[in-house]
């Protein structure tokens, strides 16, 4: 096999990695552990598997709206081509996840109520146009709403500062995924902040946003958080995986001290 073959072969199994949402759920899930361990509060195995697999199950069935544009990524057309499947194996996770979320609470069965909510309000058309066509909400919405949810399964217990650092943190993150999208995101219509800031622009939004989260964390993993963020710039090739990784990177390397 040649090295482009090699290449296309590794990006279709990692686009099929970010359809399937197994990078986003890393990502949420290790948001979520931060939390916990910030606050000093005792991970829980069973919260952490609820977020896991309604993250997932979201993620998939978000994926399956997709708009018909010149600008598809791998990732879009596996997820066009598979969209019936998806649908039925996120209707499954999201079944999966109201009974783990049940077994920690009865209430907690309203996260993925809201969660269902939130991502129709998102990425589809209800009654206005969907918050990820607002230039400057779409980022704000992703990183408020997972640094939130982590907050409410941590029982409130970060105080109100360690959840903005965090608002702050995957909003950044949020923006520098938004950049790898900007051709497919203003081919359907999205005109997106990092379109707005460019390149360059995005990437001192994102690092400023950073900085302000770590120091407000005042912490170990706020430091770590920040000396990781220079990586991030030098994986610009993979930086969709570069960012969904990094949290759970910060979580061994916070445990380790």
């Amino acid at each position: 096999m040649t090295d482009t073959g090699i290449m296309g072969s590794k990006m279709v199994r990692m686009a099929w990695l970010t359809v399937l949402g197994i990078p986003a759920g890393l990502y949420v899930v290790s948001i979520t552990a931060l939390l916990f361990y910030v606050s000093e509060t005792k991970q829980n195995s069973l919260l952490l598997l609820a977020v896991g697999v309604l993250t997932v199950g979201i993620y998939m069935f978000h994926r399956t709206a997709i708009t018909v544009n010149g600008q598809l990524q791998t990732r879009h057309r596996i997820a066009l081509h598979h969209a019936p499947t998806l649908r039925r194996i996120s209707w499954v996770l999201l079944l999966l996840a109201c009974g783990l979320f049940a077994l920690h609470h009865a209430l907690a069965v309203l996260l993925v109520v809201g969660a269902f909510f939130g991502v129709m309000v998102y990425g589809r058309t209800i009654l206005c146009k969907p918050l990820r066509n607002s230039t400057y909400i779409k980022p704000i919405a992703v990183g408020t709403s997972i640094a939130f949810f982590a907050w409410v399964l941590n029982d409130f217990s970060n105080t109100v500062h360690v959840l903005f650092a965090f608002v702050c943190i995957c909003t950044a993150d949020a923006l520098l995924c938004d950049l790898v999208d900007c051709a497919y995101d203003e081919a359907s219509g999205c005109h997106t902040l990092a379109a707005s800031l460019r390149s360059s622009g995005t990437w001192i939004c994102a690092g400023f946003l950073t900085l302000v989260g770590s120091l407000l964390l005042s912490s170990p993993v706020g430091w770590i958080i920040l000396a990781l963020f220079p990586l991030l710039f030098l994986s610009q090739n993979m930086l969709r995986t570069a960012v969904d990784i990094r949290p759970c990177i910060v979580l061994l390397l916070a445990w380790s001290l």
